[in-house]
């Protein structure tokens, strides 16, 4: 299911205009996107928790000739489903 897929069953289903309702989900995953940004966590009910999980420092390569590099620590967004999605799907 794609984005625009998304739109028009939100749309048919809630009344909106396809627009209305591209414009909400385009909100839905700017303001999540922010909220991780700022080390917030997103709770969506009977969705799931969005997060971000830190990746240590780590050294790769250990070849003489190249040399090794560090990469250094970053974060990445996680999600973890809620009881009635995990439900839903099962």
């Amino acid at each position: 299911m794609t984005t625009q897929d998304l739109a028009n069953v939100i749309a048919t289903e809630s009344g909106l205009t396809t627009i209305q309702a591209d414009k909400a989900l385009s909100a839905l995953a700017t303001n999540v996107a922010n909220a991780l940004r700022n080390n917030e966590e997103v709770y969506l009910a009977g969705i799931g928790t969005f997060t971000t999980s830190r990746i240590p420092s780590k050294m790769e390569g250990s070849s003489i000739a190249s040399g090794s590099t560090t990469l250094e620590t970053t974060r990445v967004p996680h999600f973890e489903p809620g009881k009635e999605l995990l439900n839903a799907i099962r």
